[in-house]
């Protein structure tokens, strides 16, 4: 239900784009994650990943946006002490969707340079798998407050950098600090 809403969010941007101040945008992020995993998981479970997101927006007028994404990261390994004689090896990873509302600042005349601060949330999929014990999956909802800075190259091409900070919500993780690296093609 939560993807077929999402998908719904996407089409409606990009079907209102007839109206000449709607600027449909997709774009690529790399990211560089640090999860901060409830009950002292941090020292078994790797806690730094590596991610990509697939993102399709708009800016609905000159200062505001919406803007949807998907992220996958990559797996990593960790061996964990969980006793004093067992060295557990555990492999883990995370999904997440969701929606962000941007606000921009355009600086100087020309406005190539914006400032951006905005606030979304996002469901967050975690997967760890123990060797030998089997796996678990565990949800959890994520209320994202996010700031950075977007340069125009021309109307088509944008370079941006952003922080995300991502308070999660009945989950394993308490919260995700998130660096993000991207760009974007401007219809």
């Amino acid at each position: 239900m939560k993807k077929a809403l999402l998908l719904a969010g996407v089409a409606s941007l990009f079907a209102t784009a007839a109206n000449a101040e709607i600027k449909p945008y997709i774009g690529l992020d790399g990211n560089y994650s640090t999860l901060d995993w409830a009950y002292d998981l941090e020292n078994a479970i790797e806690d730094d990943y590596q991610s990509v997101s697939l993102i399709a927006g708009a800016k609905l007028v000159r200062n505001f946006g919406l803007e949807a994404f998907y992220q996958l990261s990559g797996g990593e390994k960790n061996s964990g002490r969980t006793s004093f004689t067992d060295d557990n090896l555990y492999h883990s990873r995370f999904t997440a969707y969701g929606l962000d509302a941007l606000g921009y600042l355009p600086l100087g005349c020309e406005g190539k340079v914006e400032l951006i601060a905005g606030a979304g949330i996002g469901e967050y999929i975690f997967k760890v798998r123990q060797l030998g014990l089997g796996s678990a999956k565990d949800h959890g909802t994520g209320f994202r407050l996010n700031g950075g800075v977007q340069y125009n190259i021309d109307e088509n091409w944008s370079l941006r950098g952003m922080y995300h900070h991502v308070y999660t919500y009945k989950s394993q993780v308490d919260a995700i600090d998130e660096f993000s690296v991207g760009v974007r093609y401007n219809f």
